[in-house]
């Protein structure tokens, strides 16, 4: 008892005396609520909260409050109640004849069978699965799809019935209460038998205002104060009233609003200056608007599935309260507070104010305030070393003993100077030697009076001790030095073990500690913090190396703290982090940005209690409880909350979604309702399919917009990470196809494909047909003309050539007759010439036959001509032809000049060459050559390039595109090419 009651003093001395700001979070219209004026929160399976306001209805999955009012659908724009009816199914009741409900995010009425619905103010579920509304009609049970009025009394009018507020279930009874401002019967409790259907208890003149089961007990709110009712006399049909317990006698006289009991049986009372918490070993606590609050006066408390409470002020909006174990107190017994140090044992805190030059001792006996006398300048440290108190400004070092401390005013003993060396910070060593920190000298205070002085580079901030008693320091020359203290040499006291300055490369440090494994923390001023472990042979090892991006509040760690539990306190310019360490794994928690608070945490010690203090810049008291366990089960919900592309919205399914390709820039709206800390709780996404294969940067953004995705097979993967690794990471994936247009679809492009491969065919058809045309043109055109000369060469064999074998029979007849010389001679030039003639004019109609137009005529006929031709000329004659000869048809020009060419090669052998052999090699490859080599005397080169007969010749085998060339060297080789492709 005695115990009981110094807690309560010592609280309300810390609470009274202290202006304390409580980390209580507020969401108002300016944050998306759609209305300040809330009468009442739900929260559904999924976690999503409901707000049920005077102006609306506002849900919040963490991410985003999405609104409905009467424009969109609410009977209403009151709302009175809501109750889960079914997966995502959620019935609101508005104060209207008007049913909603609400499945997947979109709102809908409910029309019962016979059309009526009666003005709901709540919804009650007995454990049997009724359903019970009260109404200002009266009591209702909706069954059979319609709303069935329950009779409450046999012999009173409706009016006794009307206006029913809240209902409460228990057993085979409803508690009820009825409307403290409207109806004749105001403020009535009724006991109703279900089973009977009548109320068999009825309370008069309490005016209550809500009641509240704890599981054990039914406290109701009432004008006449606070009432207990037993629970297991209720069950038996009774209403009987319970007295107090004597841990909430405090509360014999009050009236409150409302009470709540939280999880852990922790009772929450708001009445019209604030709540009161008290929980179960009887500690109280208070809230107000002083402290944190928006306004006093709370109309409601809720407590969601994660145990966060949320607050519903009158008409400013919700403030939610997360960290009941966090508090920044601005004037911690009523006080500034400079610089904090507790004992080794930790079982007293020392506060300094620098202002009023006085200490301020906590200890368990209660708080004492100490007048420091003879001090002129001011102290920035206190440090406790056995039963010295050593006080330190940046030139002074003062000391008094513990046994002073019963008194109100000391003068502590001047005991150290240095004009020369700025000290800041102090540490005491295992054996109980305090080192400064300086600027230019560690300075150590050996055998309680004798100083040993140790130079360095530039001062350190903060200093560390491991397990072996080593002395860890880092300084702002970006040195990073181990040392040994050495009690045996005072003269000599710290000896220097390594300098790990060059090694660690560490930029700007300016904190330090050491965990329980002897791994070295170190904090910077731009680059978050390091961790290095240290083996036996003192090789430093980096292991972690955390920054903003890996979670931290600030890089700029300013004080670095490692508690009696192992954790690592890490304060920063903009707040106090904790980081633990589970598995290898670190994590991170923003303990006092997930409060709304953002300190510059100067320095951080740990009470007896494990409450972890820290001074801030502004001389106020960070106060971190030890962390509350968490009973609660619920883990969040990670789910896609909506889908939309331009002005359409797709339900979430779980068969593969189809979009058309107008809609290929998609929307999607994820959440995973946790409340603890939504705004930190990190999503990323990875859209397989797409080209992309990372994922992306992490954010609390919990919208992912894509724009104009190209049609084809997707698959989004959305992760969300949770603030201090509360809970594990999860994963939601949606596979989903964006459809091709209709001319880039399969069956478009197979038409396509065929209708090209038709359009080529009927061109090429066309083609070869036009080509085929022509060709007959062209045929016809040359039969013909073959056969006209077929008809001329006919006509000159048939006409021409009987009379020139006339005149020649004439003239060898006037030959043989003729016995002048003169005759005879002339008749023998018309012999030769006529013979001449006949032989010119075979060759010619040879060459206009069109029976001869092919290559082997050709080749056949040259060779009879050129064997005939040597014989008649005494010439010995080598020819060579090919095994094969295509079936080429060549035209008549071509075959005149190509065996003209020939025969003007062999009269020309025969004329001047004076050859005696000719060798002929005729050759098809792809070009028809033709080659008429002698061994006569030749000629000379410019008669090759000059002659007219060769120029001719030449002309004649160009004009049908072919080429001559001639060789000179031991006779005269004439060579003829021609493209077979001349021919076709």
């Amino acid at each position: 008892m005695q115990r009981t009651s110094f807690l309560l003093a010592y609280f309300f001395i810390w609470v009274g005396a202290s202006a304390q700001k409580i980390p209580f979070v507020s969401y108002t219209p300016k944050d998306g609520l759609i209305n300040n004026r809330v009468k009442k929160i739900f929260q559904d399976s999924r976690g999503q909260l409901y707000f049920l306001t005077l102006n609306g209805l506002s849900v919040y999955d963490g991410a985003r409050f999405t609104n409905f009012t009467k424009a969109e659908g609410l009977g209403s724009d009151v709302v009175n109640d809501a109750i889960e009816m079914g997966n995502d199914s959620i019935w609101i009741a508005t104060n209207s004849p008007v049913l909603n409900y609400m499945y997947k995010g979109v709102l809908k009425k409910i029309k019962p069978l016979d059309n009526f619905c009666p003005t709901i103010n709540s919804f009650c579920k007995t454990s049997k699965g009724e359903l019970f509304i009260s109404a200002d009609e009266g009591l209702y049970q909706f069954s059979g799809n319609r709303f069935v009025k329950m009779p409450l009394f046999k012999n009173y009018t409706d009016s006794n019935s009307q206006f029913l507020n809240h209902i409460l279930p228990v057993d085979n009874y409803l508690l009820i209460i009825t409307d403290i401002s409207m109806g004749e019967n105001r403020g009535y409790i009724y006991l109703y038998n279900i089973k009977e259907q009548r109320v068999t208890q009825t309370l008069r003149g309490l005016s209550p205002f809500s009641f509240q089961d704890n599981g054990d007990e039914i406290w109701l709110s009432t004008y006449n104060g606070i009432k207990i009712i037993d629970k297991q006399q209720l069950g038996e049909g009774k209403i009987v009233f319970k007295p107090l317990p004597k841990k909430y006698k405090i509360l014999q006289n009050k009236k409150p609003i409302v009470l709540f009991f939280d999880r852990q049986k922790t009772l929450w009372i708001s009445e019209k200056n604030g709540v009161i918490e008290i929980t179960r070993t009887g500690e109280i606590k208070k809230f107000a608007a002083v402290n944190g609050l928006d306004n006093n006066r709370i109309s409601g408390i809720f407590e969601d599935k994660e145990g966060v409470l949320w607050f519903i002020t009158e008409n400013y909006g919700i403030q939610k309260f997360v960290n009941n174990n966090i508090e920044l107190i601005t004037q911690p017994f009523n006080s500034a507070v400079n610089t904090i140090t507790t004992t080794i044992w930790g079982d007293s805190v020392f506060y300094y104010n620098q202002a009023t030059k006085k200490i301020i001792l906590q200890t368990h006996e209660g708080v004492k305030r100490i007048s420091l006398l003879n001090i002129d300048d001011g102290i920035f440290n206190i440090t406790v070393a056995g039963n010295i108190v050593y006080l330190n400004s940046s030139r002074h070092v003062y000391s008094f003993t513990t046994d002073k401390l019963n008194n109100s005013k000391i003068s502590p003993s001047f005991i150290y100077t240095d004009t020369s060396n700025q000290m800041q910070g102090s540490i005491t060593d295992a054996n109980g030697v305090v080192t400064f920190l300086g600027s230019d000298y560690l300075t150590s205070i050996v055998n309680k009076t004798k100083s040993y002085r140790h130079k360095i580079k530039y001062y350190p901030d903060e200093a560390a001790i491991d397990s072996k008693g080593r002395l860890w320091f880092v300084s702002r020359a970006d040195e990073l030095y181990v040392m040994q203290p050495d009690p045996g040499n005072p003269d000599n006291y710290l000896q220097l073990v390594n300098d790990f300055s060059a090694g660690a490369k560490i930029l700007s440090p300016r904190s330090i500690t050491v965990d329980k494994t002897d791994n070295i923390w170190v904090g910077t001023r731009e680059n978050g913090l390091y961790c290095f472990s240290v083996d036996e042979k003192l090789q430093l090892k980096l292991l972690r190396h955390i920054t903003k991006k890996e979670g931290l509040t600030e890089n700029f760690i300013t004080w670095l703290y490692c508690d009696k539990a192992g954790i690592i306190w890490a304060g920063t310019s903009s707040g106090l982090d904790k980081i633990t360490w589970n598995q290898g794994n670190y994590i991170i928690e923003n303990s006092t940005q997930s409060a709304n608070l953002y300190p510059y945490i100067e320095k951080i010690a740990e009470d007896k209690e494990h409450n972890i203090l820290a001074v801030t810049q502004n001389a106020s008291l960070l106060k971190i409880g030890p962390a509350q366990k968490n009973i609660s089960s619920f883990t969040p919900e990670f789910f896609i909350e909506v889908i939309k592309s331009g002005n359409k919205i797709f339900p979430f399914t779980n068969a593969v979604q189809q979009f058309s390709h107008k809609e290929n820039s998609i929307v999607f709206k994820v959440a995973s309702p946790s409340f603890y800390d939504e705004k930190q709780i990190k999503y990323s996404y990875i859209l397989e399919g797409s080209g992309n294969n990372n994922w992306s940067e992490p954010s609390n953004n919990a919208e992912i917009n894509f724009i104009n995705l190209a049609a084809g097979k997707y698959n989004l993967k959305v992760k969300a990470d949770y603030p201090a690794s509360r809970y594990s990471s999860k994963i939601i994936a949606y596979p989903f196809i964006i459809k091709p247009p209709w001319w880039q679809s399969w069956w478009f492009r197979l038409l396509t494909g065929l209708l090209v491969i038709g359009i080529l065919i009927l061109s090429i058809r066309n083609y070869y047909k036009r080509k085929l045309e022509k060709q007959k043109v062209i045929l016809e055109k040359r039969q013909i003309i073959e056969k006209e000369r077929t008809r001329i060469a006919a006509d000159i064999h048939d006409d021409l050539g009987a009379g020139l074998s006339t005149i020649r029979f004439l003239s060898e007849k006037v030959k043989r007759n003729s016995f002048s010389e003169v005759t005879k001679s002339d008749s023998e030039k018309i012999v030769t010439h006529s013979g001449e003639l006949v032989q010119k004019m075979n060759e010619l109609i040879w060459a206009m036959n069109e029976k001869n137009d092919t290559l082997e005529d050709l080749i056949f006929y040259t060779r009879n001509y050129t064997v005939e031709y040597a014989e008649d000329n005494n010439l010995q004659l080598s020819i060579h032809l090919p095994e094969v000869i295509p079936s080429i048809l060549i035209s008549g020009e071509a075959r005149r000049n190509i065996f003209l060419t020939v025969k003007e090669t062999l009269h020309n052998i025969i004329k001047h060459a004076y050859a005696q052999k000719v060798f002929i090699n005729i050759s098809i490859h792809k070009n028809l050559e033709l080659s008429i080599k002698d061994d006569g005397v030749g000629f000379s080169e410019n008669k090759k390039n000059d002659g007219n007969g060769l120029k001719n010749m030449r002309k004649r085998i160009q004009s049908i595109g072919g080429d001559l060339k001639i060789i000179l060297g031991n006779g005269v080789e004439i060579i003829i090419v021609l493209p077979l492709t001349t021919f076709q």
